[in-house]
């Protein structure tokens, strides 16, 4: 397995199995592409993803745009690794790394692997558009969120003022 992590300063780290499974133009298309995620800062960018779309759960619209945003991030590096590598060493070392389990918390292939063939093969990958619904649950969610914390501020001061504090 491949990976970078490290908010602050991103390091990639790279197991002695794959090191020993890889050609070594395939070691190098992993190493340039973990290398395009530690100068995007990419462990950061996710880390803060991921806590927006946990504390503002009530809006499916931002967990949808974190999942793009991070399948953007692969195809990112992976446009890296192929400038400096070029494709045919990408997708060997792709379909070598495919099927191996990464850490929790590691992009790994994250949903995007069907992107990522598509950016290799030379297609567009798929585009990305919020369904109506998608926008208006996120409507809801947020006319919710809004209304109870009125509540729970209306309250607040209504205890604050009738108890003479």
């Amino acid at each position: 397995m491949a990976f970078c992590a490290g908010m602050l300063r991103p390091r990639v780290y790279v197991s002695a199995g794959l090191v020993d499974k890889l050609s070594d133009d395939e070691l190098r298309a992993v190493l340039c592409h973990e290398a395009a995620h530690a100068r995007r800062r990419d462990p950061l960018r996710r880390v803060l993803l991921d806590a927006a779309t946990d504390v503002l759960f009530f809006l499916p619209l931002l967990r949808w745009a974190a999942r793009v945003q991070k399948e953007r991030a692969e195809l990112s590096a992976d446009r890296a690794a192929i400038a400096q590598v070029g494709a045919r060493h990408v997708e060997g070392a792709l379909l070598a790394m495919d099927g191996h389990a990464a850490p929790a918390g590691v992009a790994a292939f994250d949903g995007a692997a069907a992107a990522r063939v598509a950016q290799l093969v030379g297609d567009a990958p798929p585009s990305h558009k919020a369904g109506l619904g998608l926008v208006g649950l996120s409507l809801t969610g947020l006319v919710a969120a809004t209304s109870l914390m009125m509540c729970v501020g209306q309250g607040l001061w209504m205890f604050v003022t009738t108890s003479g504090m």
